[in-house]
C-alpha cells in the first residue's frame, strides 16, 4: 500500500506500452473495471475510464486470438460489428488480449465467447471453433460449472469459484490443475450488466482436496508411476471390484481381469507406457459379486511442468450394457442382411441424411461394383435421361421425410442394357419422430412395363377402333353393368359416358320397349350364349328410333366368364320400310276381296279382274325381289343404282357417308372412279358389269377411293336389274366398308393374347404374394421377436445397470422393433383380406358387435367413451372378417376423439330396397344394407374422404396420432369382399360418418 502503481504491477506498464506513443491505440482515460495481476495477490479492482478506441484498433496484438479477431465476419454473428461494441467490451477485451493471465468474456443473454491465448489450454478446442461462439454451446463440460456463476453474475453480483480441479492440456499432454475463477459483471452503456468477465488464477490444489475429489467422481479413477506401478485407485474401484486396499497397489489389479484379457491387456498398457502415449482398451473385469463385466480403461500421460513423465492417470467405466447391446444390433444386422440377401429384390438402406451405406447381394450381381457406396454408387448405373429426376426426387424425399418411391433405369449387368426398376424407400424414425435410416428396394419390372406399355397401346388401338366402327358398340361385366360405349352411341345418344354407364343406358329406351329387352338380355345372359333383340331408343334429338343390337359373351383365357360385347345398329328406315310393304300388301288383299266379290256378279268382269290381279301381282313379285334382294345383301351400307353403261343414277346416303362425294358431286358420273389407278387401267369396272350381265351379280373385295383421295377396304356386289322381259335395264351397286371391321378383328385377337399373357403374369404374381406373405408372417418377424425378446430382458434384468442413454436407447429399439411388427401385422392383414377364402355364414351382427365391445372394454373404458347402436339385422357375412372391421372403425373413432370431448359412437343398420340406391357403385336390381358408423372427433376434410382409405394414408403425423395408415383400407377391402362399398364423410372438428354398403343377398 502506497507503493507507486507502474513498479508493482506488471499490466500496468504493459498498458504504457503498448499506449504511449500510438495515437490510434491510446488509452485517454481510465474507467472501467479490470483485473490485474500481482505477485502473492490474485485479484485486484482498479477504475479506468476510457474515453475512446478508434474503430478495430483495440484489436491489436493478442497473439492468435488477436488474430481470429481480427479476420472473423463480425457482422454476420450476434456481436454485429466491433466499432458499434460497448466500450466496456471494448476495453475489457483489449486488455485481455494483453494478458498472459487466462482471461474470457462471455458477453450478452447468448453468452458470446472472447478469450486471449492464455485461456487455450482451459478449452481442448481450436480457439478458431470457438471465437464468438455461444459459450454455453462450445464450452460444453466447463460450462456446467460456470452457469450459476453467469447468471449471478448477469444479476449484477460478483461470484468466486475456488478450488476447481480441471483437465488442461500443456505441451500436447493431458493434465490436472487446480484453478480460482473470478467473475466480475461488464456493464454496458446504459448502466446494465451486459456480460461476465472471468479470470483463471492457477493455483496447486491440496493433496487430501485431489482425493475426496478423486473419491466422489462417478467413474473409477487410477495412477501409476512412471515404471508403470499403480499407486492409487479410488474408492469407486474397490466398491466396483470388491478388492482391499492392499490387493490393488503394484500390479494387483491385475487379477480381476479376465483370464483371456490379461496378457493382451497387460501388453497394451506396457506398449503405451513405453511410448508414453494416451490409450483406450476395453475388456473384461471380476466386479464384487464374482461376474465379469466389459470396461473402457482410458489413460493419459502425466508430465510436470518441466516436461518431466510423471506416468499415468486413467478412468475405467462400465459398457457392459453397451457391450451387449452392441452384440444384440450386430446379431439382428448379420440376420437382416441374411434375410436380404436371401430376397430377389435389390434391399439397399441409406443414412438419415441419404447417404447409401449398404447393398444386398442381388444389386451385386444385377447392377453395381464390390465395395461402392454412396450417392455416386447409385447414380452411376441411372439412364442418363433418368438421372436428375432420381437426383431431385431423392433429395426432395431426404428433405420432407415422405415415403420414395419412383420408377427409373438401371443398366443391367448380364443384358448390358438398361431395365426398368420401382425404386420405394421408407423412412426409419425414432421416438421423436427424427429419421434415423432410410430402408429401400429396387424391384424389377422391366417385363411389365414392356406389358403395360403394350396393353395401353392395344387398349389404345381398341379404343379408336370402336370410336371409329360405324355401329354403336358396348361391353358389360359379369354383374350385367354396362362398363364401355363407343363413340358411336355416345354421338346418337347425345350423352355422357358417365350417365349411360352400368344402368344409365336403360334411360334411354322406350318403356313399353325395356321390359322384353331386358328379359332377352336376362334369359342369354344366364344361358351364356349370342342374343339378337329390337326396341326402340331415343336419339339426341328426342325421337325414339328402332335398332338392333346383338351380343356375344366374352370368356377369359382359362373360360371364366367376362361379360358381354355387343353391338346396336339404327334400323329405323328399314323398319319403316319393312312397315310400308306390310301395308301395301294389307291394302292389295283388300283390294282382291272387293274385286272378288265383284267377279262373282259376272264371269266377265271376274276374267278381266283375275288377268289384271294377277299382272299386279308379277309387277308386285318382281318389285319386293327387286328391293328384298337389294336390302337383303347390304342392310344400312352404301346402295347405287347404275345404267346399263355404268352410270350413276341414285345415290344414297350410306354411300354418301363411305365415298364422301354428294349426290349432286356424283350422279351421271361412271362408277370407275371408285377403283384405283391400276385397277382402272385393268377395267375392272367394266369386267365387274359384264360378269354381272352374264351371271346375274359380281362380287368384289380390295381397296376403294374416297372423293378426298383416301383409301378403304370395300366389298361391292353389282347386281344386275330386269325388266318383265328380263332384259337388263340396270345394275344396283352395294359397298360395304370393313376396313375398320377387319381391323378390329385383328387388334382383338392381339388384345385378347394380350389379355391371356397378363391373366398368367397375374396368376405368377398372385403366387409370389402368397410366397412373401408367408416369408413376411414367419422369416422377417423372428429378427424383430429377438430384437424385442433381448431388448425386453436387458430392460428387466439389469435396468438398475443401465445408464438414462441406454435406457432411452433400449426403450427406443423396442418401440421401434414394435412399430415394424404392427407395420408387419398391418401389411399381412391387408394381404389376408385379398387372399383368404370367403366363407360367408349367417350372422347375427348385434351378438358379433357385443363381442367386439368386449373385446375392446378397457380401451372403452379408458376413454369414458359412449358406443350407441340401434338394432342390427341378420346376415350372411365373413365372420372374421366382419368382426375385424367393426373394431378397426370403432378403433378409428376413438383415436381421433376429442380431447376435451366424450367420444360418442353411433351404430346403425338401414334396409333399402332395389333401385333406390343413386350411387354408381350399387347394383340397381339388388337390396341393400346400409351401415354407418358416427363420432363426435376431430373429423376430416371432405375433399379427403377417397384418399383416407388408400394404404399409408395418414391426414397426420405419427407425432400426433399413431397408427399404420392401414386400418381404412382393410376396412374397404372387407367391404368389397362382401360385394358392397363403402363411402366417408366428415368436417373439420365436426366428426366423421363412415357409411358402407351390403347386399342383403
Amino acid at each position: 500500500m502506497g507503493q507507486t502503481l507502474y513498479k508493482n504491477f506488471t499490466p500496468i506498464r504493459e498498458y504504457q506500452l503498448f499506449s504511449t506513443g500510438n495515437e490510434t491505440g491510446a488509452l485517454n482515460k481510465l474507467h472501467k473495471k479490470i483485473i490485474l495481476e500481482q505477485k502473492g495477490c490474485h485479484q485486484l479492482f482498479l477504475c479506468m475510464e476510457v474515453n475512446a478506441l478508434n474503430k478495430q484498433d483495440f484489436l491489436t496484438g493478442g497473439g492468435e486470438a488477436g488474430e481470429i479477431l481480427r479476420s472473423m465476419n463480425w457482422p454476420a454473428t450476434p456481436a454485429g460489428e466491433p466499432a458499434i461494441w460497448p466500450q466496456s467490451l471494448r476495453t475489457t477485451l483489449s486488455i485481455a488480449l494483453q494478458s498472459h493471465v487466462p482471461m474470457f468474456i462471455a458477453w450478452g443473454p447468448a453468452g458470446t465467447l472472447f478469450f486471449n491465448d492464455a485461456c487455450q489450454p482451459l478449452f481442448h478446442l481450436p480457439a478458431i471453433q470457438l471465437m464468438g461462439q455461444p459459450a454455453p454451446t462450445v464450452l460444453t463440460g466447463l460450462w456446467s460449472t460456470l452457469q450459476p456463476a453467469f447468471e449471478q453474475v448477469m444479476e449484477g453480483k460478483a461470484v468466486t469459484l475456488p478450488d476447481l480441479l480441471l483437465s488442461v492440456i500443456r505441451h500436447g499432454k493431458t493434465e490436472m490443475a487446480g484453478f480460482t475463477f473470478s467473475c466480475i459483471p461488464l456493464m454496458n452503456e446504459t448502466g446494465e450488466t451486459g456480460g461476465m468477465l472471468v479470470t483463471a488464477s492457477e493455483k496447486t490444489p491440496p493433496e487430501h482436496y485431489f482425493r475426496r475429489l478423486a473419491d466422489t467422481i462417478p467413474v473409477m479413477l487410477w495412477i501409476t508411476r512412471p515404471d508403470g506401478y499403480c499407486t492409487y485407485v479410488n474408492q469407486k474401484w474397490y466398491d466396483y471390484t470388491g478388492q482391499q486396499p492392499g490387493q490393488v497397489l503394484g500390479n494387483g489389479w491385475l487379477t480381476v481381469v479376465h483370464p483371456d484379457d490379461r496378457e493382451q491387456m497387460a501388453n497394451s498398457f506396457e506398449e503405451a507406457n513405453l511410448n508414453r502415449i494416451p490409450f483406450n482398451l476395453e475388456y473384461r473385469i471380476r466386479g464384487a459379486d464374482e461376474k465379469y463385466r466389459w470396461i473402457l480403461d482410458s489413460g493419459s500421460p502425466m508430465f510436470d511442468k518441466q516436461g518431466a513423465f510423471e506416468g499415468f492417470i486413467g478412468t475405467v467405466i462400465d459398457i457392459d450394457n453397451r457391450k451387449q447391446a452392441e452384440e444384440a444390433v450386430a446379431q439382428s444386422a448379420r440376420r437382416f442382411r441374411q434375410l436380404a440377401d436371401s430376397m430377389p429384390q435389390i434391399v439397399w438402406t441409406a443414412t438419415a441424411g441419404g447417404y447409401v451405406d449398404y447393398y444386398n447381394k442381388q444389386w451385386y450381381l444385377l447392377i453395381g461394383e464390390e465395395n461402392q457406396f454412396g450417392d455416386e454408387s447409385f447414380l452411376m448405373h441411372v439412364h442418363p435421361d433418368d438421372k436428375e429426376r432420381c437426383i431431385e426426387s431423392w433429395h426432395e424425399v431426404v428433405r420432407t421425410g415422405e415415403p420414395y418411391e419412383i420408377e427409373f433405369r438401371f443398366r443391367v449387368k448380364h443384358a448390358n442394357a438398361y431395365g426398368w426398376f420401382l425404386v420405394r424407400a421408407l423412412p426409419i424414425k425414432n421416438d421423436s419422430g427424427q429419421i434415423i435410416k432410410w430402408f429401400g428396394t429396387c424391384t424389377d419390372i422391366d417385363d411389365v412395363k414392356r406389358i403395360e406399355q403394350t396393353l395401353r397401346e392395344s387398349e389404345e388401338r381398341f379404343r379408336i377402333v370402336v370410336d371409329s366402327a360405324p355401329v354403336m358398340v358396348w361391353m358389360s361385366d359379369i354383374q350385367k353393368r354396362f362398363t364401355f360405349f363407343n363413340k358411336r352411341w355416345l354421338e346418337f345418344t347425345g350423352r355422357s359416358m358417365e350417365l349411360e354407364l352400368w344402368n344409365g343406358w336403360k334411360d334411354g329406351i322406350l318403356p313399353e320397349d325395356l321390359e322384353n329387352a331386358l328379359a332377352v338380355f336376362d334369359e342369354a345372359f344366364t344361358a351364356r350364349r349370342d342374343f339378337e333383340v329390337e326396341f326402340r331408343q331415343k336419339r339426341h334429338d328426342g325421337q325414339y328410333r328402332w335398332v338392333v343390337c346383338h351380343g356375344t359373351p366374352r370368356f377369359a383365357y382359362d373360360g371364366a366368364f367376362l361379360g358381354y360385347i355387343g353391338s346396336s345398329i339404327d334400323i329405323h328406315e328399314r323398319k319403316a320400310i319393312r312397315l310400308e310393304l306390310e301395308n301395301r300388301v294389307t291394302e292389295r288383299t283388300h283390294e282382291i276381296t272387293d274385286k272378288n266379290k265383284a267377279l262373282e256378279e259376272t264371269t266377265r268382269e271376274l276374267k278381266v279382274i283375275n288377268q289384271q290381279l294377277e299382272l299386279r301381282h308379277e309387277e308386285l313379285r318382281q318389285s319386293e325381289e327387286r328391293y328384298l334382294r337389294m336390302t337383303n345383301e347390304v342392310e344400312d351400307y352404301a346402295i347405287i343404282l347404275l345404267s346399263k353403261e355404268g352410270l350413276i343414277e341414285n345415290w344414297n346416303k350410306g354411300a354418301e357417308k363411305i365415298k364422301g362425294y354428294t349426290a349432286d358431286e356424283i350422279v351421271g358420273r361412271h362408277f370407275r372412279l371408285f377403283y384405283t389407278k391400276k385397277e382402272q387401267e385393268n377395267h375392272l369396272a367394266e369386267r365387274l358389269i359384264e360378269e354381272a350381265s352374264s351371271k346375274g351379280s359380281s362380287t368384289y373385295e380390295g381397296w376403294r377411293v374416297r372423293k378426298d383421295g383416301s383409301t378403304f377396304w370395300g366389298y361391292t356386289v353389282i347386281t344386275a336389274l330386269h325388266d318383265d322381259k328380263n332384259d337388263i335395264i340396270g345394275f344396283s351397286k352395294v359397298t360395304r366398308d370393313l376396313t375398320e371391321r377387319k381391323i378390329a378383328e385383328d387388334q382383338l385377337k392381339i388384345y385378347a393374347e394380350q389379355l391371356e399373357q397378363k391373366n398368367r403374369e397375374l396368376e405368377r404374381s398372385n403366387t409370389e404374394l402368397s410366397s412373401f406373405s408367408y416369408v413376411a408372417s414367419h422369416d422377417l418377424q423372428e429378427p424383430l421377436r429377438k430384437i424385442q425378446a433381448f431388448g425386453n430382458l436387458i430392460q428387466t434384468r439389469d435396468a438398475a445397470n443401465l445408464s438414462e442413454i441406454s435406457k432411452d436407447y433400449f426403450d427406443r429399439m423396442v418401440k421401434a422393433a414394435i412399430r415394424m411388427q404392427n407395420l408387419i401385422d398391418s401389411l399381412l392383414e391387408f394381404s389376408r383380406t385379398t387372399t383368404a377364402r370367403r366363407n360367408f355364414e349367417p350372422t347375427d351382427l348385434n351378438e358379433l358387435l357385443d363381442e367386439v365391445k368386449k373385446e375392446m372394454a378397457h380401451r372403452i373404458e379408458e376413454t369414458k367413451a359412449v358406443i350407441i347402436a340401434a338394432h342390427l339385422p341378420n346376415l350372411s357375412i365373413i365372420p372374421f372378417q366382419f368382426r375385424q372391421l367393426l373394431s378397426n372403425l370403432i378403433s378409428n373413432s376413438l383415436k381421433y376423439a376429442k380431447s376435451d370431448t366424450t367420444p360418442v359412437i353411433e351404430i346403425s343398420a338401414t334396409y333399402i330396397k332395389a333401385g333406390s340406391l343413386h350411387d354408381k357403385a350399387a347394383i340397381p336390381e339388388k337390396d341393400y344394407y346400409k351401415f354407418s358408423v358416427a363420432d363426435n372427433g376431430i373429423g376430416f376434410e371432405q375433399e379427403y374422404a377417397e384418399k383416407i382409405f388408400d394404404l399409408f394414408q395418414r391426414l397426420h403425423g405419427r407425432n400426433e396420432y399413431s397408427g399404420s395408415g392401414i386400418g381404412l383400407a382393410i376396412c374397404k377391402k372387407i367391404i368389397e369382399n362382401h360385394n358392397g362399398f363403402m363411402r366417408a364423410e366428415g368436417s373439420p372438428n365436426g366428426g366423421a360418418t363412415f357409411y358402407f354398403f351390403i347386399p342383403v343377398k
